[in-house]
């Protein structure tokens, strides 16, 4: 088990794309966009101050635990796509399809807002959930 913390407020990647009128999408690199390839950078450079092992094979069972300052937590399904980046861009995976199954949690840490993220390998370890009635 991989287990890593990126600190400061999640950034979500819809918030940095821009569309042409004929509905195609792509990433800036210079301007305000730029932020999100910085996000990225940031990741991957936390990923590689506190690991480092071996690149992981195969699929990798994934958590992310998104810590905010407040409620303004936006679409809580963009922010994966922003995190997963940041981890293949480390060079700990070779793709992000690797990640799967992802689990996402929210919480609010107006003191300590991050990103927690824990890597299991598939082939070493298993999932298991539960859900019953409150």
């Amino acid at each position: 088990m991989i287990k890593i913390t990126i600190p400061g407020r999640p950034i979500s990647k819809s918030n940095f794309k821009l569309c042409n009128i004929h509905g195609q999408t792509w990433m800036p690199k210079q301007g305000k966009h730029a932020k999100y390839i910085a996000y990225e950078n940031m990741i991957a450079g936390y990923i590689n101050k506190q690991y480092q092992g071996p690149a992981l094979e195969g699929n990798i069972i994934t958590i992310l635990k998104l810590y905010f300052p407040n409620k303004r937590i936006g679409d809580l399904h963009n922010y994966p796509k922003s995190i997963c980046d940041g981890i293949e861009k480390s060079g700990i995976i070779k793709n992000d399809k690797q990640l799967k199954p992802v689990l996402l949690f929210d919480y609010i840490d107006k003191e300590n807002p991050r990103v927690e993220i824990e890597l299991y390998e598939a082939s070493k370890y298993e999932i298991t959930y539960k859900i019953k009635e409150k």
